[in-house]
């Protein structure tokens, strides 16, 4: 029966499956016969490795001593097959029968019994020299046979048996020895002779051959990438236990093959870029806005390219994989070989020369490397690193140059190898020096480009390095000056003024009933933006962060922060103002990365506000009075008398004239503020010249997503900015509340015993007239200016003097473009804006005495440009600058709080 069977299915039956005993003798019984059926096979003859059925046998074999093993290392001691394993040298003669056939599944299946075995921690199967020899060959054996495309499981065992290998080292320094035997000190003293020969280091894959196959398979994508990454960094940590391995690593080529595959990757990225969306996936922001639609350009690749980002996320990988080196390494020779590679063949004859021939004009030269170096600069935490790049970039003096070099043999070898490849390449041709042309001026020039996405571009890379690497960008990038004892720190009612004076002026563009919310959430966001600032923990007195800096187990820093001011005539702080007097003509793009620079430029701790960002509080006029200083000086005087017998009295009396309304003189207000006064008198004439302006605004803001709409979560400019922008979001604990949270200028206030208690519920929580009606003007009554007349009050408005409202009638829309159609269809309309063509750095001068927004202030006369614009694009830059004021309102005020900037007495 059984032999029709077999004629009519036209095949033999399959043989069942052998069982696995259940005793650890038997199983030894079962190991030892197939291993003895193993070595007959195997003794057969040179052919066999020819022969397919000799192969499914050898298959059959390993598979089945792969099961007996696999059983036996989960069962319970004794553990006789892995003991047998060890004594018959079974991963000797795996390896050997997986080099002489070339089939997959057999080099498979041996790889698994390698895996299996490494792992096991009974026998000592790494400490076997025959296996440290034959396991190498077995490796290339593999990658000789197939050299064109392994298969990926294969690959992926191959390299998860090589890094097991590394691991145990690290783990038992011990057995380092019988993996790397490195060449003896005669020949090696020969090579170190040659140092125009060896500066590029010199490779010796039989001294350790483990660690030039993990190297090789770097690069590769998939877990066969990351167990050679891995396995590398395991490698490179335990250089730190043998100084022979210290050495061998810095006199070879690895640091030499590392930099030059990532300078291959920077060179695969396209020489000219064009910040680009898909159709389908415009941000909204951005839908309503005029757009300039960039044109191709032969040769510019776009942000939205399959390739280009390929190209770039390999790119960003591979040097992420830089950092994790220096991470795990624990030799400091081992470290600065590799950061003098990466400065020699990566930035000196690659990065900085892109950066120096980049252009504007060419077609996007600019945007590629600003964008580059920007994605660079995110991707990397480093410090170490981090230094490098900025100080080199910068033109910047290491000091630790100078420093008397160590007299170890290895750093000796380090700096001949260091001195070697300085010669070689000073030797090769016109080396440009970052002495001349810095990453500064390619930032201060390309400010003043007419091109929007050279600015987008370069707004973005300036916020990325004031947020994360903001003390390096002092030495070059800012203009400071230290913080002195004669510098003031502003009163409590100066602070309340000038957060006052900003929600004022986001009140004057539209008084919506929005903008609490928007504040709301504006404190919020901030506490956090800061709380997360890399300047800010050093300064808070944390007994955990305490404790870690006197353990050392913070990340040390070469820089010493200390409190400065930005100085208000800062080249930088120039352009970015003079890109802000045409705010209504920008992209939308670089309003957005423009207010974001403006945030991250404020957000250091060891920056003071005053005099760039607020105003001086030296130039408060009314406490530089005579009679203030004399009731000062009296009061000082009465408290020294009297602080014991009345200290309540003493500091009442100090907290009342801490508490004087400020004035200032108009060529005293900081430029931030006086540029955002300009911008929102120029929007309170659109507001006043179009009809359902404040309709439109109010759908715009919706369509946006600033405002809640129907079945839409509000967002605000910093969530708008992420949209555009590839920044990680910011974990919130859940979402929003919508509770109330009390300013701090809400809270001084309620403490005060001679003030009122009741308080309006606006978001600056001032006071107000209660026998008057709670508009506009009420609101402003205490700040001592003129406001106008609602539009509903009269048709007519009575404009304050400005250079603006000299020209209204050129920067007034013409009649007939004025908006009679209803908001959904207004949008598209077009208005006429009068942008200015100023210098970059303005005066603001005048001899008046007034408050900060009593009259505009009148900046360097200059061209006009005019441009005409849809409704859209106008409503939502103003948006924007509203938005931006309250966000500015709401860093003053946590500021304030959080590094302890107000002076109560």
């Amino acid at each position: 029966m059984d032999f029709w069977s077999r004629l009519i299915g036209g095949a033999a039956t399959t043989p069942k499956k052998q069982s696995i005993p259940n005793t650890p003798q038997q199983r030894l019984a079962q190991f030892k016969s197939t291993y003895n059926a193993l070595l007959r096979i195997w003794h057969n003859g040179e052919g066999v490795s020819t022969d397919a059925f000799a192969a499914e046998n050898v298959r059959i074999c390993l598979r089945r001593l792969s099961e007996l093993l696999q059983v036996d290392i989960r069962g319970p001691t004794p553990h006789l097959c892995v003991a047998f394993a060890a004594t018959s040298r079974l991963l000797v003669i795996v390896c050997r029968v997986g080099s002489a056939f070339n089939d997959d599944a057999i080099t498979h299946e041996a790889l698994g019994i390698c895996s299996l075995l490494i792992d096991s921690e009974e026998e000592a199967f790494l400490e076997d020299p025959s296996f440290s020899n034959i396991l190498p060959d077995f490796v290339n054996s593999v990658t000789r046979a197939a050299p064109a495309a392994v298969d990926v499981e294969t690959e992926n065992a191959m390299l998860e048996v090589l890094f097991g290998i590394a691991s145990r080292i690290r783990l038992q320094p011990e057995i380092l020895p019988i993996w790397f035997r490195p060449s003896t000190p005669t020949r090696r003293e020969a090579q170190d002779d040659k140092i125009g020969d060896n500066s590029m280091g010199s490779t010796r894959n039989e001294d350790f051959p483990l660690f030039y196959l993990l190297l090789q398979y770097v690069p590769a994508e998939g877990r066969a990438g990351e167990f050679a990454r891995m396995g590398l960094l395991y490698l490179i940590e335990s250089a730190a236990h043998s100084e022979n391995l210290e050495r061998w690593i810095v006199e070879g080529d690895m640091a030499s093959f590392m930099a030059s595959g990532l300078g291959a990757l920077y060179s695969q990225l396209s020489r000219k870029l064009i910040l680009s969306y898909l159709q389908d996936e415009i941000p909204t922001i951005l839908s309503l806005a005029d757009r300039n639609e960039s044109h191709s350009v032969a040769g510019a690749a776009e942000t939205t390219s399959a390739e280009y980002q390929a190209h770039l996320a390999t790119f960003l990988a591979s040097l992420v994989f830089w950092q994790d080196l220096l991470e795990h390494c624990k030799s400091s020779d081992v470290k600065q070989t590799l950061l003098d590679h990466f400065q020699f063949l990566f930035l000196q004859q690659l990065l900085y020369p892109s950066l120096l021939e980049s252009s504007d004009t060419d077609g996007g030269s600019s945007v590629a490397v600003l964008t580059y170096l920007r994605h660079i600069l995110e991707s990397i935490d480093h410090p170490d690193l981090t230094r490098l790049i900025l100080q080199y970039l910068f033109g910047i003096h290491d000091a630790s140059l100078d420093l008397e070099p160590s007299a170890r043999p290895t750093a000796l070898a380090r700096r001949r190898k260091s001195e070697g490849l300085m010669f070689r390449l000073a030797n090769g041709g016109n080396n440009p020096s970052p002495d001349l042309f810095n990453l500064a001026d390619l930032i201060l020039g390309s400010l003043e480009s007419e091109n929007q996405q050279t600015l987008a571009a370069t707004l973005r890379l300036l916020s990325v390095i004031l947020r994360k690497h903001h003390p390096r960008a002092l030495a070059r990038l800012l203009k400071t000056r230290p913080n002195t004892d004669s510098d003031k720190q502003r009163t409590v009612d100066s602070h309340e003024s000038q957060i006052d004076d900003l929600l004022s002026m986001a009140e004057d563009i539209a008084d919506l009933h929005c903008l609490e919310d928007s504040y709301e959430r504006y404190l919020q966001d901030t506490r956090i933006h800061l709380e997360s600032h890399p300047c800010s923990i050093p300064l808070w007195s944390i007994p955990v962060m305490d404790a870690l800096r006197q353990t050392g187990k913070t990340r040390k820093t070469d820089l010493v922060m200390k409190k400065h001011i930005l100085v208000a005539e800062d080249p930088l702080l120039c352009r970015l103002l003079a890109l802000m007097e045409n705010f209504f003509l920008n992209d939308v793009e670089t309003n957005l990365s423009l207010t974001e620079v403006f945030i991250d430029l404020a957000s250091c701790g060891y920056t003071r506000i005053e005099g760039w960002f607020l105003t001086d509080p030296a130039y408060n006029t009314s406490s530089n009075d005579a009679q203030v200083q004399e009731e000062l000086t009296a009061s000082a005087r009465q408290k020294g008398e009297n602080n014991k017998l009345f200290p309540r009295q003493s500091l009442l009396s100090g907290l009342s004239l801490s508490s004087r309304e400020p004035t200032w003189r108009k060529k005293d207000v900081s430029p931030v503020f006086a540029t955002i006064d300009k911008l929102v008198r120029k929007a309170e004439l659109f507001r006043d010249e179009i009809l359902d302006f404040r309709a439109c605004l109010l759908e715009c803001r919706v369509t946006v997503g600033v405002d809640e709409g129907a079945g839409s979560a509000s967002m605000n400019t910093i969530d708008l900015r992420r949209t555009l922008h590839d920044i990680p979001d910011i974990s919130h604990s859940g979402t929003r509340n919508k509770r109330q949270i009390e300013s701090i200028s809400e809270r001084l206030r309620s403490d005060r015993v001679f003030g009122s208690d009741s308080r309006n519920s606006s978001p600056r929580g001032r006071q107000l007239d209660h026998s008057s009606n709670p508009t506009l003007v009420g609101r402003l009554s205490h700040l001592h200016i003129s406001p106008s007349r609602s539009p509903s009050q009269s048709s007519s408005r009575a404009y304050s003097p400005s250079p603006l409202r000299n020209q209204s009638i050129a920067s007034t829309p013409p009649k007939s473009n004025t908006l009679t159609s209803r908001p959904s269809g207004a949008l598209l309309r077009t208005v006429q804006i009068v942008g200015r063509v100023d210098k970059i750095c303005r005066d603001f001068s005048s001899s008046e005495a007034s408050s900060i927004r009593s009259e505009s202030v009148e900046p360097d006369s200059g061209g006009t440009a005019t441009r005409d614009v849809t409704l859209g694009h106008l409503l939502t830059n103003t948006i924007i600058l509203q938005e931006f004021i309250l966000e500015l309102a709401a860093l003053i005020e946590i500021r304030a709080g959080m590094f302890e900037e107000v002076e109560f007495l």
